[in-house]
């Protein structure tokens, strides 16, 4: 498995973090201990997918960056450490988390 995962698996340590086209199909591991916010970024296209992972006790954030973020449950933060949430763009500038979200 990690032979597949290899380049897939991006770790985050700062506490902010602008998605781009190269995070596509990414998983982006987010170990700080301080709160971290992740942003859509524009111009990322239909198709666009990332998996993001609170590996630290820092809670991680979605933020719009002034596009369309939406969720099941109005939610746009992990659960608590270990939590995994996915984010899709279905049309250009348009997102879908899902997972572990919460408070």
């Amino acid at each position: 498995i990690s032979q597949v995962l290899t380049g897939q698996i991006v770790t985050e340590a700062g506490t902010s973090r602008a998605l781009s086209a190269t995070d596509n199909g990414k998983i982006i591991y987010c170990t700080n201990a301080a709160a971290t916010t992740v942003t859509m970024g524009v111009g990322l296209p239909a198709g666009f997918n990332v998996t993001i992972i609170q590996g630290g006790t820092g809670k991680v954030t979605l933020a719009s960056g002034g596009l369309i973020l939406q969720s099941y449950s109005g939610l746009f933060s992990t659960m608590g450490e270990f939590a995994i949430i996915s984010v899709i763009s279905p049309e250009t500038d348009v997102f879908f988390a899902a997972g572990n979200l919460g408070v």
